[in-house]
């Protein structure tokens, strides 16, 4: 794995961590629309990264289609410059689907 690689895997990591502490936060305080985008794309990010977790990168690039629809609503009903944290999990799951997921073998 090159450096560049790891770098934007670690950019992309604090990213969709910021992103999805925002919508954490949102879920909870906000209402209608805009709590209900939050909170569907609390779900679908905690569902790539379980995936992830378990090592299982064919059902995470699945999942990250409806997180791409997700992020894409959020982005609708989110307004001002608190637009870019739905774009960083378009980012996100762009990376997913095109591939840019390298898991190292666990030591045996």
């Amino acid at each position: 794995m090159t450096s560049i690689l790891m770098i934007i895997g670690v950019f992309a990591g604090v990213a969709i961590c910021m992103a999805t502490l925002y919508s954490v936060a949102q879920a909870m305080m906000r209402e209608g629309a805009l709590r209900r985008a939050h909170a569907v794309a609390v779900i679908a990010v905690l569902a790539v990264m379980g995936a992830l977790l378990e090592r299982e990168v064919a059902l995470a690039r699945m999942l990250a289609v409806p997180l791409l629809g997700v992020a894409v609503w959020v982005f609708v009903v989110e307004r001002g410059w608190y637009r870019i944290f739905p774009v960083m999990m378009q980012l996100f799951a762009g990376l997913l689907i095109a591939g840019y997921v390298a898991l190292t073998p666990l030591p045996a």
